[in-house]
């Protein structure tokens, strides 16, 4: 049956599930290129997402790989990855972050997201006025038909919340200080404050506050998000960002250390319906 995701999702699951069956087994990629008569490099290719394996290939490499009992199940991802059609799709002109085009895909094929936000809200939480703020502050340079390009993307984002089928999940911890903190004024602020508290009333999505008096925290290196998707083996990935552009954490135990993190801030931060509270609290104070 198909997955409900996107062939992002299917094709970087496929790369990562590849290397670490490979790794397990002992195999270098000299080997596993021996084994289908072909070159090393397209093994590498295979490893890092830039081609999809036939399925002839999976059908050699996993019994090689000691895992005979997956080839039907890599089947039909691979032909699910090649066959179907894009669920979001952008403006490749469009001026993106290195590494942001493909955290698109995969925001947009993931079940469940988690983030830490540390100086701003995040971009499938933003409201127009505060996103089209953010991107006149970062880059005042930024022609103008760029910046609505860029907002339009923004705000499309977030049609992944209103899926038929399967919506995603976001759980948004944010800190004390993103409530407080005026991009594009009061009034905007304001606006964005409000946006949180109505998104907080669906029930997939789930707004946390970090308090300030919780202290020393186990995230002050700064936000992150993790995404994870609905294939069963799949360990998900994390995503950090600065301003030159994204860094993908796919190392499974890189991927506990942060879950270790996200069940730490959970516990630390205040319960839904104090947040709700504290957000009303400081909409007050701007009014």
């Amino acid at each position: 049956m198909a997955l409900s995701t996107t062939p992002t999702v299917l094709r970087r699951y496929i790369a990562f599930e590849l290397r670490r069956l490979r790794e397990n087994a002992g195999k270098s990629q000299l080997d596993a290129g021996k084994r289908l008569d072909t070159s090393k490099s397209r093994i590498t290719h295979f490893e890092s997402g830039r081609n999809l394996p036939k399925l002839t290939d999976v059908e050699l490499l996993l019994p090689f790989y000691g895992a005979e009992d997956l080839v039907s199940g890599f089947r039909e991802l691979i032909v699910q990855a090649r066959t179907a059609a894009p669920v979001f799709e952008w403006d490749e002109s469009m001026t993106l972050p290195p590494g942001f085009d493909l955290y698109l895909g995969l925001e947009q094929g993931a079940s469940r997201i988690v983030s830490y936000d540390a100086m701003i809200v995040m971009g499938i939480l933003q409201c127009e006025p505060y996103a089209e703020a953010l991107f006149r502050g970062h880059d005042p340079g930024l022609p103008e038909a760029e910046i609505q390009r860029q907002l339009g993307l923004r705000l499309r984002r977030q049609d992944a919340l209103d899926r038929e089928e399967s919506p995603l999940e976001l759980v948004a911890v944010i800190d004390e200080a993103v409530l407080h903190r005026r991009i594009g004024g009061a009034q905007v602020l304001g606006q964005q404050l409000d946006h949180l508290l109505k998104a907080a009333e669906r029930p997939n999505i789930t707004i946390r506050v970090l308090p300030y008096s919780v202290g020393v925290h186990p995230a002050l290196h700064g936000p992150f998000i993790v995404l994870e998707f609905p294939i069963e083996r799949d360990p998900g990935v994390v995503y950090v960002e600065d301003r030159i552009g994204g860094r993908y954490r796919d190392d499974t135990e890189e991927i506990d250390e942060y879950a270790a993190v996200v069940g730490r801030l959970l516990e630390l931060a205040l319960p839904e319906s104090e947040s709700a509270s504290m957000i009303h609290e400081v909409r007050g104070e701007l009014s």
